[in-house]
C-alpha cells in the first residue's frame, strides 16, 4: 500500500535549512523503494511571487503582516491543492511517496507573530492545514545566521533585532502545536546537521 510522508524543515535564514533539504532529498532519492519530491514555501506560483517581490523591495519588517499573512495563506492552499496532496496520493509501485517541503506553517505563525499579528489566530487559521509527519526547525543564533547570508542582499526580515524575536518564536513550536516537531543545533557543520536528520527520518520510515 502507498503512504505519503510530509516532511518539513523551517528556521531563520541562514540555518541551512536550504542546504539540508537537498541533502535529505538525495539520500531519499537513492533508494527506489521511495518517490520523492522537493519543493518550497512561498512557491513560484501567483502569490508565491508577489511575496518574494515584497520581501525584495520592503525595508521594514514590520510593515503589511496582515497582508503577507493573507498571501502564505492563499499560496500554501494552492501549493498544497495542486501540489503536495496529490503526489501524496500517486498510486504507483513505490512504498513511498515522500514530499520535503522547505518552509512550511511554522514560518507563518513565526514571522507573522513577530511583525506583530495575534499568534492564537495565526495558530487558528492554520490548523486546518496538512500536518507534517515530521517538522524540523533550524536553530541557529541571529548573528551566525546574518554572517552565513552576509555576502547577498537583504531581505525584509533579515535584522538582528527581527530575527532574534522570530527565533524565540520558532522555539515556541514544540509547545503551541500538537505537531511532531524536532528542534535541532544547525550552528554546526552541515554533515552534523544532516545526520541528526536523516537519523530522525530513517526512524519514520
Amino acid at each position: 500500500m502507498v503512504k505519503g510522508i510530509f516532511i518539513v524543515l523551517d528556521g531563520l535564514d541562514g540555518s541551512g535549512k536550504s542546504e539540508t533539504v537537498r541533502l535529505l532529498h538525495d539520500y531519499l532519492s537513492k533508494n527506489i523503494k521511495y518517490n520523492v519530491l522537493m519543493t518550497m514555501e512561498p512557491t513560484e506560483g501567483k502569490y508565491g511571487k508577489e511575496i518574494r517581490s515584497i520581501l525584495a523591495s520592503e525595508k521594514d519588517p514590520k510593515i503589511n503582516g496582515q497582508k503577507m499573512l493573507d498571501l502564505f495563506i492563499r499560496d500554501r492552499e494552492e501549493h498544497l491543492r495542486d501540489t503536495v496532496v496529490p503526489f501524496l496520493n500517486r498510486l504507483d509501485d513505490h512504498e513511498a511517496n515522500i514530499v520535503i517541503c522547505d518552509r512550511y506553517y511554522y514560518s507563518t505563525i513565526a514571522f507573522q507573530a513577530t511583525q506583530g499579528l495575534d499568534i492564537k489566530m495565526l495558530i487558528e487559521i492554520n490548523k486546518e492545514f496538512l500536518k507534517p509527519e515530521i517538522a524540523f526547525i533550524m536553530d541557529i543564533k541571529p548573528e551566525i545566521a546574518l554572517e552565513r547570508i552576509k555576502s547577498r542582499e537583504k531581505e525584509k526580515f533579515e535584522n538582528i533585532t527581527f530575527m532574534s524575536k522570530l527565533r524565540e518564536r520558532f522555539l515556541e513550536m514544540p509547545r503551541l502545536l500538537n505537531d511532531n516537531i524536532k528542534i535541532i543545533d544547525a550552528s554546526r557543520d552541515v554533515d552534523n546537521v544532516f545526520e541528526d536528520i536523516r537519523k530522525e527520518v530513517d526512524r519514520l520510515l
